[in-house]
């Protein structure tokens, strides 16, 4: 049986163990986390962004509605969100279902960024193609201009997404006989959790 994680402990509780046992190991960007997402058309995409917060019942991250991903999960809610840290040789898999936060969420998390990040994401139309950098610095610098010394507002289009679970998978790495310590807990039918170990 691993001991890396408990096997009738809340998986949610020993993710936010293993952050907290990253940010202690001084790991940068611990909660920096690869989403994968898939397109209508069934194309798969991923990249790297930060969870914004972890309650007890899911993670949560902050973008554009419109974005690539936005409109992936417009089509197909399912997603998977790897957290990777190297230096401890550990990884953790979330799998499960993406959902908007409400519009209340979304502004505490608005009113908590730096007044610079929020004209930035007011000015830079999230993957969209630009004529070049200097465009977007003017964008900026106009929408700053315009808005003065009041609030900066949140856009409809910018908001927060929670991804409930229906598993999350712990790997540890044993370098010294690759016999890696991999266990997984999946959600049953009625919210609780069942654990399992699999092979490496």
């Amino acid at each position: 049986m691993p001991e890396f994680v408990t096997p009738d402990a809340d998986p949610m509780d020993e993710l936010r163990r293993w952050l907290n046992e990253a940010a202690e190991a001084g790991v940068s960007n611990p909660a920096a986390m690869v989403l994968a997402t898939v397109s209508a058309d069934g194309t798969p995409s991923a990249r790297a962004l930060m969870a914004g917060t972890r309650d007890q019942d899911s993670i949560t991250f902050f973008t554009h509605y419109t974005s690539p991903k936005g409109k992936d999960i417009d089509h197909n809610p399912n997603a998977e969100a790897v957290f990777l840290w190297t230096v401890l040789e550990r990884q953790v898999r979330v799998r499960g279902t993406l959902t908007k936060t409400t519009a209340e969420v979304s502004d505490g998390y608005w009113v908590s960024r730096p007044r610079n990040t929020q004209l930035a994401i007011l000015a830079a139309p999230q993957s969209s193609d630009v004529p070049d950098h200097a465009a977007l610095i003017a964008a900026k610098a106009e929408i700053e201009a315009n808005i003065g010394d009041g609030d900066v507002p949140r856009p409809d289009t910018y908001g927060g997404y929670r991804l409930t679970p229906d598993s999350l998978e712990f790997w540890q790495g044993r370098p010294e006989d690759r016999l890696h310590l991999r266990a997984i807990y999946r959600r049953d039918t009625d919210g609780s959790w069942s654990f399992g170990v699999m092979a490496p």
